[in-house]
């Protein structure tokens, strides 16, 4: 074998695999981020044993990985092991180990294709130029606790500045770097993101509403908000907040829908402040997943980050 410099092409096959069993796109996702990984220690393996005077340079490519893919890595484990039965984990497993053996069936040909990777290792710890797996590597990082990624460092920053559906508006706020945004079919709703570039089911929405006549001087109460709420939402609490320096209410609903003839629900938090007759609302959101989950966990989980872009969006008029 003259490189060893194989592992994006680890990426077709699992992806086959994925498919055959018919994940959602999640699932796949993590599938296709923990096989990368996977490859990525096997190889330093193989160049321990066929060279063991390279062993120190692979021990300290092992930690360095560590520090920099150990969290994503542990969390992709118990992610699937959560959404995978004990059968189709296992199948998992066997399936890449399988993989990544043919992918080696010969011995590496030259100590310098092993000098070469260990270089490629140093550089991909830094910078992955795969989008897909520097999405899904950062995803999966922050599984635990998304708000974290923003907190990092990994964040860009959406405005709403010069955007089509975005007149008189200007807005900027933070996401993290690992959700993709996404054109939203509401008018209202200026832009979208989705979490685990775009493979999961949480979403951020920016959305803007000109207040109609009757409704113009508005004061954001639980009250009033609760009085304009549609029939088949459900009100959990408010809470007083500002969105940058002005006042604010934050309130959890859930709606009830009917999605493709199913019984579904979305939990939110929503983030509003009225300003020049127009009301923004900062929206994260959960689902749409079927009525009889329980959505507690998964709202206590993303609020911090839902409350973090609130808290750091910035309205320029």
């Amino acid at each position: 074998m003259k490189r060893i410099l194989f592992l994006y092409c680890v990426i077709s096959p699992v992806l086959s695999f994925s498919q055959a069993f018919n994940y959602n796109s999640k699932v796949s996702f993590a599938i296709e981020t923990y096989a990368f990984l996977k490859g990525q220690n096997t190889a330093l393996q193989k160049i321990a044993v066929q060279f063991p005077q390279l062993k120190p340079n692979v021990t300290v490519a092992e930690k360095n990985l560590k520090t920099v893919f150990g969290r994503a890595e542990k969390n992709l484990k118990q992610f699937l092991k959560e959404e995978l039965n004990h059968k189709q984990y296992n199948s998992l497993q066997n399936y890449l180990d399988s993989l990544l053996h043919h992918q080696f069936p010969n011995q590496i040909e030259k100590e310098k294709y092993a000098h070469d990777f260990l270089l490629k290792v140093q550089e991909r710890s830094n910078n992955i130029n795969n989008e897909m797996l520097s999405k899904g590597i950062l995803s999966f990082k922050y599984h635990d606790a998304p708000h974290q990624e923003i907190t990092d460092g990994h964040v860009d920053f959406f405005t709403t500045e010069n955007h089509p559906k975005a007149e008189e508006t200007s807005l900027t706020i933070p996401i993290p770097k690992s959700w993709l945004a996404e054109e939203a079919e509401m008018p209202q709703t200026i832009q979208q993101f989705t979490s685990y570039y775009g493979n999961g089911n949480e979403k951020i929405l920016i959305v803007v509403y000109d207040l109609p006549e009757e409704l113009q001087g508005i004061k954001l109460t639980e009250k009033s908000i609760a009085s304009i709420l549609p029939p088949n939402t459900k009100l959990f609490r408010s809470e007083a907040v500002t969105i940058d320096g002005l006042p604010a209410l934050m309130i959890e609903v859930e709606e009830s829908l009917q999605y493709h003839k199913d019984s579904m629900k979305v939990r939110m938090l929503q983030f509003m402040l009225v300003q020049n007759q127009k009301l923004y609302c900062l929206q994260g959101s959960i689902g749409p997943e079927e009525a009889h989950e329980d959505l507690e966990l998964q709202i206590e989980k993303f609020e911090p980050l839902f409350r973090l872009i609130a808290s750091r969006a910035e309205l320029d008029e």
